[in-house]
């Protein structure tokens, strides 16, 4: 999706649910492009890509509203920088 803007949710998951149902689950919400599992404080990364910000709040408030996901913040991307191999 060209000239949209980027959001990292971080989700914190409910013990008794699992992970992996949540990430399905979310992926089915527009917007949400990929779903990490992850160790650590959070258990969940979402990463969003949308064409607005009120279409990435829509995605944010559906995120935080998903059976399982008891916490969600929300990291608006600046810019990226990658490594391009030869």
């Amino acid at each position: 999706m060209e000239n949209s803007i980027s959001v990292f949710i971080g989700a914190v998951t409910d013990e008794k649910v699992k992970t992996a149902s949540i990430s399905v689950a979310l992926l089915k919400i527009r917007g949400v492009s990929q779903v990490w599992e992850l160790t650590g404080s959070l258990d969940l990364l979402i990463l969003v890509k949308s064409p607005s910000i009120q279409a990435i709040n829509e995605v944010v408030e559906a995120v935080r509203a998903s059976p399982g996901v008891l916490q969600a913040t929300s990291y608006l991307v600046l810019d990226t920088h990658a490594r391009h191999e030869a």
